[in-house]
């Protein structure tokens, strides 16, 4: 018996730990922040669970600047297919990061992996645009064109003899 009401103890101070925070819930619908509704309809504040969402947001975001600043120091080192994996890693972490699509795409031309670089270029244009930043996006349309084309002209030679432009002298 002894056992029971210690248990029923514990959890009527739990619910009058909790009370506060009931009504809390009660304003939850009035003000923004972070909640859910439960099966009941009641509303629930999820603040902590939210803050903490934020914070591994900028650790995640804090990374990616870590390995995208790694995979640009691959790159000028030529390592490419290395700086290729750290960028990868940076953008698994952090997929809205144009610049590393950018570095990326430059690393994987240099690799031969031309559609991986036209993906790449095309993304970040999509990430600049959906940020009203149409004027970095424009820019970048350069290099992709020139990427397509190259690619365009690789299709269409494929399996060509290649001809020489002028004949050798003797």
């Amino acid at each position: 018996m002894l056992k029971y009401s210690y248990l029923i103890s514990a959890f009527s101070s739990v619910i009058i730990a909790s009370l506060p925070l009931f009504q809390t819930v009660a304003n939850a619908q009035e003000e923004p922040g972070c909640f859910i509704l439960d099966s009941s309809g009641k509303v629930n504040r999820l603040d902590p669970l939210c803050k903490r969402d934020e914070q591994q947001k900028l650790r995640n975001a804090m990374k990616a600047q870590e390995l995208y600043q790694q995979g640009f120091d691959l790159g000028r080192r030529r390592l490419y297919k290395e700086a290729v994996e750290a960028l990868t890693q940076a953008i698994n972490l952090n997929p809205g990061f144009p610049e590393a699509h950018m570095v990326r795409a430059d690393a994987q031309t240099l690799l031969g992996n031309l559609q991986g670089a036209v993906k790449d270029f095309q993304k970040a244009i999509d990430i600049y645009r959906a940020r009203g930043q149409s004027q970095i996006a424009d820019m970048l349309l350069v290099p992709l064109n020139s990427l397509q084309n190259e690619m365009q002209f690789e299709q269409e030679n494929k399996g060509k003899p290649e001809v020489e432009d002028e004949p050798k002298a003797k």
